[in-house]
């Protein structure tokens, strides 16, 4: 079957390329449009990136959401789809577990209070948007693009529940707290509790920052409930991220520089759209989301923001006892019965009869796990991301932002998700961390909790002035990678588990080493591959000299090759690809003994679903948890794995045979980016030979987790930087002393539509580190025109 879907590829790719041109939409002329209140000129650069000019707001609006329909509407309808779990409908039973985590969760019911809590001038806003996208959905007649005619559909009109919702689901992948709950409790019933605290995520002592135990019986957590893991042609997405800001008296520029890249799973098309919106009200620039109107990461005419996931903990898992009796309506609280709520979903499916999803809440949250254990137990998901919000509210304010204090008020209205925002005007730098985090009565929220009696519930929230927050610091820097945000005195409790900060590290570490740092430094540290957890993993074994008298030639000259790796962790690294290949199999050679190969990927980072949680807050921390073992003597699970240099000899062989096998006994050939490939998979992909026509990319590429050009692997699915991955998205660089020299990167293009020549046109430059100009200037823009399309009313 493969030889045949092979020689069937470059033909059926030829062929939905070839039809997919002639669905292409009109970026050039003029069209009728009904809706708008005054003519709006829409004009694409050389990347096919509209820059829309109208009279006003609602046209504006109206515009974004024609010309994210024009380029991304099949995407938009996944995206719409996962949200509201409407899966089923197109594609059969494959989908009906996303579609009944999807429901459970309730994004379309959230969304609606969203909706709600909404001032009438914010549904405007957004009600204009969705006139828009339906304008030319309703202009499509036979010119859908060809994922449709692919599945035999055609969309319906859009919604403000639509919008909501996605905006919902998106809130709710950057939550991971909650996961790390259940990773927790697994753990300690496979080892105890002593042991399963060593592998406890501890943040490195040297590492920067950006500024009481339960007593629940561990072994009664319903393990997995049915929630299965699942594979389709649907949205996934995870989130690290790099930001910073330079204040003007460290700038060489004499201006502050704000810095962003944001690392998701690769995709095609890119989650992210880039756009530019002008009106007589706002003039803004940056990446947006299709589904959802106006700018969420770039700058106006005054300001610029970033974001990175600040991994907060803004959730809890509550242990429910519910009654034999009545096991689905009633529960415990407090020595008393309560009535639980419950929704019944009905999930239509293709060619089968419809599901009913029976959805209970209880005073904590919406019930996650739907099997009972033997106590009558169910988990609670109490969750910040999971309740009604002003967030869209929020990332409007930020568009139409003057000053520190209009950025300050939009960070009030974005409650959820929980995020480090960088900011920058003319003369100021500042960070914010947004989302709120909740004030509990007892415990620190890492293990699920008993939810029956009442001690471990909410008691409030952090204020909103309490966040970490700083406006112009003495260091004139500010960082954020994901790492930790507080010092330890810092007087709430905001969570215990952060990325490891050696992206920080590394990133502080070179800026504090320069009298200025200049936009070349900024792209140099957003393309670098330095590995310091690399060169403390490749120092353990020089100190024992684990091969220096090893017989076999081969092997010592590979043994070599890593010992003398400068840390570098290049596509063309010999020394680097072995230290990646021998940590990736020591961990596990440490690992798998005591949780088996399932809870091993688990605590590496593989999320309960691979569509709406392919990772969590654990993702990146192995390496960390085993340099922290390697080097303590005492350590149980090295003396579990037979010692520290058995350890590190197995870990090195087995190595050894796998790049021997993937690549062959030339050891010239064993480069970093031999296995480490960048691949944008399309969500049509997971059917061959459909992935041969849609997907793009398979690039050699460097990079880790632990490297500022962030490039992760999946630990169940070594070494490509794929499926629930992450590298960066899009790479922003703002001067705010000039404006027209901003720059920024995304791949694989603009384009969701195959036919185009702005599909994939952007993945050499961004493999490549290069730039593009983010046109600003109507002079900038007029220079490098492609198309200018003037839609009337």
């Amino acid at each position: 079957m493969s030889i045949f879907t092979d020689i069937l590829a470059p033909f059926l790719k030829f062929g939905i390329t070839a039809f997919g041109k002639k669905r292409l939409p009109l970026i050039d002329g003029s069209l009728i449009v009904p809706g708008l209140q005054k003519p709006v000129e829409i004009n694409r650069d050389e990347y096919g990136i509209p820059h829309i000019q109208a009279s006003n707001d609602h046209d504006l609006y109206f515009s974004n959401g024609f010309i994210h329909a024009q380029d991304r509407l099949w995407q938009m309808e996944l995206n719409r789809r996962v949200a509201k779990g409407t899966l089923s409908e197109l594609f059969g039973e494959v989908a009906l577990d996303t579609d009944r985590i999807s429901r459970t969760l309730g994004f379309h019911r959230i969304g609606k209070q969203d909706w709600e809590n909404l001032g009438k001038e914010d549904q405007e806003l957004i009600n204009s948007y969705i006139k828009g996208v339906n304008a030319h959905i309703n202009s499509l007649d036979t010119k859908l693009p060809i994922e449709f005619s692919l599945v035999k559909h055609k969309p319906e009109l859009w919604t403000p529940e639509d919008s909501m919702a996605f905006m919902r689901l998106m809130v709710f992948q950057l939550s991971h707290a909650w996961y790390g709950e259940i990773i927790r409790a697994k753990l300690i019933e496979a080892v105890g509790e002593e042991n399963a605290s060593k592998l406890e995520i501890h943040y490195p002592e040297d590492n920067p920052s950006i500024l009481p135990d339960t007593d629940i019986e561990f072994n009664k957590i319903d393990k997995a409930g049915k929630l299965k893991k699942t594979q389709g042609p649907f949205l996934k997405q995870s989130m690290g991220s790099n930001s910073w800001v330079i204040s003007a008296d460290r700038s060489a520029t004499g201006s502050p520089i704000l810095c962003n890249d944001m690392h998701l799973q690769l995709s095609t098309p890119s989650v992210w759209y880039k756009i530019h919106l002008k009106s007589n009200n706002v003039n803004s620039t940056g990446v947006s989301l299709p589904g959802v109107p106006m700018i969420l990461v770039g700058h106006n005419e005054k300001i610029s923001w970033g974001a990175t996931l600040a991994f907060t903990d803004s959730e809890d898992l509550f242990i429910e006892t519910f009654d034999k009796e009545n096991p689905f309506t009633k529960y415990k609280y407090r020595d008393k019965w309560k009535e639980s709520e419950i929704i019944l979903e009905q999930i239509d499916i293709k060619d089968k009869d419809p599901h009913i999803e029976k959805v209970i809440y209880t005073d904590h949250g919406v019930i996650i796990s739907d099997i009972l254990s033997e106590k009558n137990e169910r988990l609670a998901l109490s969750s910040m991301s999971l309740r009604p919000s002003k967030t869209l509210k929020g990332f409007t304010q930020l568009n139409y932002a003057n000053n520190w204090d209009d950025f300050v008020e939009a960070m009030r209205n974005i409650t959820a998700p929980q995020l480090n925002f960088v900011y920058a005007d003319s003369k100021n730098i500042g960070y914010w961390c947004s989302g709120k985090v909740p004030i509990r009565k007892k415990g620190n929220g890492m293990v699920p909790v008993d939810g029956s009696s009442g001690q471990y519930d909410w008691k409030g929230e952090v204020p909103f002035e309490e966040m970490p927050h700083a406006f112009n610091p003495k260091s004139g820097l500010i960082v954020t990678t994901n790492n930790k945000v507080i010092p330890d005195d810092f007087p709430h409790y905001l969570g215990s588990v952060w990325m490891n900060g050696y992206r920080a590290k590394r990133i502080e570490d070179y800026f504090n080493s320069l009298e200025k740092i200049s936009i070349e430094d900024c792209k140099k540290m957003q393309l670098d591959f330095m590995c310091l957890p690399g060169i403390e993993f490749v120092n353990i074994y020089k100190e024992l000299d684990v091969f220096g008298l090893d017989p076999n030639p081969k092997v010592k000259a590979a043994y070599n090759k890593m010992i003398e790796w400068d840390g570098n962790l290049t596509a063309d690294s010999i020394g680097g690809c072995l230290y990646e290949v021998t940590r990736y199999f020591v961990t596990r050679a440490m690992l798998i003994p005591n949780l088996g190969e399932e809870l091993t990927n688990t605590f590496m980072g593989v999320g309960l679903h691979p569509i709406v949680l392919p990772s969590h807050e654990f993702f990146g921390h192995d390496t960390v948890v085993l340099l922290r073992n390697l080097n303590d003597p005492g350590s149980w699970w090295i003396k579990h794995a037979g010692g520290k240099e058995q350890l590190l000899r197995r870990g090195f062989n087995t190595a050894f045979e796998y790049l021997l096998d993937k690549l062959g006994s030339n050891i010239n050939k064993w480069q970093w980016g031999a296995i480490h490939k960048a691949i944008f998979e399309h969500s049509m992909s997971i059917q061959a030979p459909m992935d041969k026509v849609f997907n793009r990319g398979n690039i050699p590429v460097g990079g880790d987790t632990d490297t500022t050009c962030q490039m992760a692997i999946m630990p169940d699915d070594p070494f490509n930087v794929k499926g629930g991955s992450w590298a960066p998205s899009v790479r922003i660089i703002n001067d705010m002393g000039d404006l027209v020299k901003s720059e920024s990167m995304y791949a694989p293009g603009q384009s969701g539509q195959i036919g185009s020549k702005h599909y994939d046109d952007l993945i050499n430059m961004w493999d490549k580190g290069e730039y593009m100009t983010m046109n600003w200037t109507r002079g900038q823009i007029e220079s490098k025109l492609e198309g200018k399309l003037i839609l009337n009313p």
